[in-house]
């Protein structure tokens, strides 16, 4: 996981081509699932309810990177650095048409809180527990969930600089 503010990223002229796509859905403010590059980028724009953090389950996804960004609210993010593996013991479902995967038990994780223009990146497989109230204080959030193909990642790292 890395994590950080939209207004700490140094000046555009050294933006990855992964930190271009984070700002671009962030002056996007739109709704829904907005195409950024065909199948591979796009920006689901959610309002959801942040829930009590034994209430929410681990996720992982096996193709896409996810960036979870801020929008309105707080959001607390459990994550554990323990990736995950198909041949894990751990009990787990996953639906291959949504690219998600949920583990069935608890795990040993740390949280990190999120704040309005705060992110989070999450690689495919690493675990992590999105949608968990602050402070214990369960409330609506708005926040952007960049998706990236693994296969897209791996090419904008290999033309980053």
């Amino acid at each position: 996981m890395y994590c950080g503010n939209i207004k700490d990223l140094p000046s555009e002229e050294y933006d990855t081509p992964l930190v271009k796509y984070i700002r671009q859905a962030v002056k996007l403010n739109g709704s829904g699932r907005v195409e950024l590059e065909k199948d591979m980028v796009f920006a689901n724009f959610d309002t959801s309810n942040t829930e009590l953090k034994q209430h929410r389950k681990f996720e992982y996804h096996k193709d896409f990177l996810d960036v979870h960004v801020i929008l309105t609210g707080r959001e607390t993010i459990g994550f554990t650095p323990k990736k995950f593996h198909d041949n894990s013991d751990i009990k787990h479902t996953f639906d291959n048409d949504k690219d998600l995967g949920f583990i069935e038990e608890e795990l040993p994780c740390c949280y990190a809180s999120l704040e309005v223009g705060d992110f989070a990146v999450f690689l495919p497989e690493e675990l992590h527990k999105p949608l968990c109230a602050t402070d214990d204080i369960p409330m609506e959030i708005k926040k952007i969930i960049l998706k990236v193909h693994k296969d897209f990642y791996r090419h904008c790292l290999s033309i980053s600089v």
